[in-house]
């Protein structure tokens, strides 16, 4: 890869000629990366281009992740089963903009799916020194929530009334499987953006769903509504919530 720098992490291609299990991009991250981030944020494609590292993954899995974090790059993308490992996405991926405190997990949902998302992007959290024993246990939660309404609700597109159907959790473990037997829903991505400041994190999770009507959740759980009720789990656990996109983002603010 074109401007790419080898890590021990990185095991070699192996007798088949298979990418290694992941390239770290330096100094600049691919050209097509730098123009969606620029387009996205406002920013100065040269200059986000040069700021930022990438860590692009052929595949993932928590061991692969954890090395990939161990870098300290910004960007940690997944690359999909229709890319051929040598830096192109897909044009509908969301970049970031770089920035000193923060990182950028992008996965494929068949991937996150069987992943515990939350508690990896914790461990990363509590290795730069940002999350507390203290606070970790609140914010966890919130985030698994979070990252299960992306992939469910969003990505798999599966209602949240489906359990409440006869028979509801047969049905949602039929359409679990269809959907994660779907290629291209399979490849839909789960995109993680965290940064922080001394006292406070954000954390966004986006999915590529078909969103929903932000203004239509609970506020309490007396309101008897049958779906939403996560968001209210999760207003109770961080400070603020916001829901953008279309309901394709959440946004989770925390006091640390």
């Amino acid at each position: 890869m074109d401007g790419s720098a080898a890590s021990p992490a990185c095991p070699a291609a192996g007798p088949t000629g298979a990418v290694r299990a992941f390239s770290v991009v330096r100094d600049r991250v691919p050209a097509d990366i730098a123009a969606r981030v620029a387009a996205r944020f406002g920013l100065n494609e040269a200059g986000a281009a040069r700021s930022a590292a990438a860590v692009l993954l052929a595949r993932a899995d928590r061991d692969i992740l954890r090395s990939a974090f161990g870098l300290d790059s910004f960007l940690t993308v997944e690359l999909t089963e229709r890319e051929d490992g040598t830096g192109a996405l897909d044009a509908d991926w969301l970049g970031a903009p770089p920035v000193e405190q923060g990182f950028y997990l992008s996965l494929t949902t068949g991937t996150a799916y069987g992943l515990q998302c939350a508690v990896l992007v914790c461990d990363e959290l509590a290795r730069r020194g940002v999350l507390a024993p203290e606070r970790r246990g609140n914010i966890e939660l919130c985030l698994h929530e979070a990252i299960a309404n992306a992939i469910v609700h969003g990505n798999l597109g599966i209602p949240s009334a489906t359990k409440d159907q006869p028979e509801g959790y047969r049905l949602f473990s039929k359409l679990l499987r269809e959907r994660l037997g779907d290629g291209a829903v399979r490849q839909r991505r789960i995109d993680i953006f965290a940064r922080w400041t001394a006292d406070s994190l954000s954390i966004a999770v986006v999915d590529q769903g078909d969103g929903f009507d932000a203004a239509a959740l609970p506020q309490d759980t007396d309101s008897g509504a049958h779906s939403g009720r996560g968001f209210v789990f999760m207003r109770a656990l961080a400070r603020r919530i916001r829901v953008t996109d279309g309901g394709r983002c959440t946004l989770l603010q925390f006091d640390l």
